[in-house]
């Protein structure tokens, strides 16, 4: 019987899986769309499983919170907190849950890894309402270039 201190390879597991972007399934970890996407003042863009995003402009491009259900598969599905604007301009105080679709597995460069090239999106038109149809994050057909 051998006594002794047992070390567990557990944290330096998980800790090489965060800093390379590989998963615990032996892949690379699919990425939300490019880095590029929305330039220097972008958030969350070009990661796996982003948990905030932001274009870099106004508050109605910042999802924060961002709890995703799936990830890694054909659809990432999940959902966060986004400020929407009032009917007249301006935004609403509260924050309203926002419901994100990420999909199109694909590469955006040669050598780059997996991303989820599109991402659909949709929010209730005013606090504690219904949610509204699904459209294209902030108009883009790719979120693998900049599309602003």
């Amino acid at each position: 019987m051998r006594f002794g201190k047992q070390i567990s390879l557990a944290p330096v597991a998980i800790a090489f899986a965060l800093i390379t972007g590989v998963s615990f399934a032996g892949g690379p970890e699919v990425v939300l769309g490019a880095r590029a996407f929305a330039g220097p003042q972008g958030i969350g863009w070009g990661t796996a499983r982003p948990s905030e995003i932001f274009n870099g402009g106004d508050p109605s491009g910042l999802v924060t919170h961002i709890n995703w259900s799936t990830w890694g598969g054909a659809v990432a599905t999940g959902s966060g907190k986004n400020a929407i604007f009032k009917p007249h301009g301006g935004y609403y105080k509260q924050l309203v849950t926002i419901q994100l679709r990420a999909s199109d597995r694909g590469r955006c460069t040669a050598s780059g890894p997996l991303a989820y090239r599109k991402l659909l999106v949709r929010a209730p038109t005013r606090p504690g309402g219904p949610l509204g149809k699904w459209g294209s994050w902030s108009g883009a057909k790719s979120l693998c270039r900049n599309g602003f």
